[in-house]
């Protein structure tokens, strides 16, 4: 058996090259010599007074799902402009009703994933607008109705550079792509605008997290006066603290896998012991990730990750029981259904498997 190992680096090195090394060279080479992707822009019908923009970006080849529906409706109630950027052609018919729903609508190829339909937005939007807030969203979230509309009123009007719906700190302190917003200093910054500018589209999600979202981070932090984040392990705290301490550990299904805590601290630790640990532990990665059904039980997240399931955060069946319990809005058989087809990561076969454990695909 020890023979394998050498040969299974190997084959993730092999792996790595060909589908992350040789896309950054693509896409370098696109560059030097003008050959990146071009994309469309369809004007939409729903515009709003006031500045406010939302760069919100899909991937639904087939249809329309109801999360977008949440989405888009919702950013209308704070009257935000949304730019929809779609990572994939669309039929007429659909074109005809999210037209409806938006103020523009850009088409491209899916080129750099959805760092790359940010770029993309947002150059489009600096050279046609002088927004005053502007939201970045996501489709890689399910959007439930309750909370949502107070979500994105509250970062429409945080006075705050950068907020985050979530923040994460597994690598480097960063606030998550899916859902945040930024302030007008930071959008006229040079800061904002070199990043965007200067930033490599490339097809593998390795380099999107690493020289996007983080990236984009490391850019316009340090010249943020104010960075908050909605969600944070002090704002359940004490909604776990209430509970009696023969039941703090039922909260432990709801924290992914990993970060769980065993079974002896719940025999060991007081209840202010074990309400910091269960703080720290959910606080040391992606929190949403970490935590997102208790943010959902106990503050009305409306955010829930479609990758649950897929990123080895918990079984099929714990998120089913899971979402009984803290709400699906009857959209339980979709959901599972959703991340069934896809799956967990370690079924994937020989070459996929390499790139997931790799965290390129």
């Amino acid at each position: 058996m020890p023979k394998l190992r050498p040969l299974h680096s190997l084959k993730k090195r092999i792996a790595k090259f060909r589908y992350h090394d040789l896309e950054v060279i693509r896409a370098k080479f696109n560059r030097r010599f003008g050959r990146e992707e071009p994309y469309q822009v369809h004007q939409g019908e729903r515009h709003h007074p006031g500045g406010v923009y939302a760069i919100f970006l899909i991937w639904q080849p087939k249809e329309t799902p109801w999360y977008v529906d949440n989405a888009l409706a919702s950013l209308d109630d704070v009257q935000a402009n949304v730019i929809l950027v779609v990572n994939h052609d669309l039929s007429a018919e659909r074109l005809l009703d999210l037209k409806q729903r938006c103020s523009k609508i850009v088409i491209r190829n899916n080129a750099g994933f959805d760092i790359g339909g940010y770029r993309d937005a947002t150059l489009h939007l600096l050279e046609n607008a002088e927004p005053v807030r502007l939201l970045y969203l996501n489709d890689s979230v399910y959007f439930f109705k309750k909370g949502l509309t107070p979500l994105f009123q509250e970062l429409v009007n945080s006075r705050a550079d950068v907020a985050g719906s979530f923040e994460n700190w597994e690598y480097t302190y960063h606030i998550q792509s899916f859902c945040f917003s930024v302030g007008h200093d930071i959008i006229a910054s040079s800061e904002f605008a070199r990043f965007w500018e200067e930033y490599l589209p490339v097809n593998s999600r390795l380099w999107a997290i690493r020289r996007g979202e983080i990236a984009f981070s490391e850019a316009i932090l340090p010249i943020a006066k104010s960075v908050t984040s909605i969600y944070t392990p002090n704002k359940i705290r004490h909604h776990v603290s209430e509970i009696d301490l023969n039941k703090v550990e039922s909260t432990n299904i709801y924290i992914c896998r990993g970060q769980r805590l065993p079974s002896s601290s719940f025999k060991e630790e007081s209840h202010t012991g074990l309400v910091s640990k269960i703080c720290e532990h959910i606080a040391m990665r992606s929190q949403i990730h970490t935590a997102g059904f208790l943010y959902k039980k106990y503050l009305d997240c409306p955010l829930m990750k479609r990758d649950l399931l897929y990123r080895l955060q918990f079984d099929i069946y714990e998120i089913e029981h899971n979402l009984v319990d803290v709400g699906h809005e009857g959209h339980l058989v979709e959901i599972l259904s959703d991340m069934k087809r896809k799956g967990p990561g370690y079924q994937l076969r020989s070459t996929k498997k390499r790139l997931f454990e790799q965290g390129i695909i």
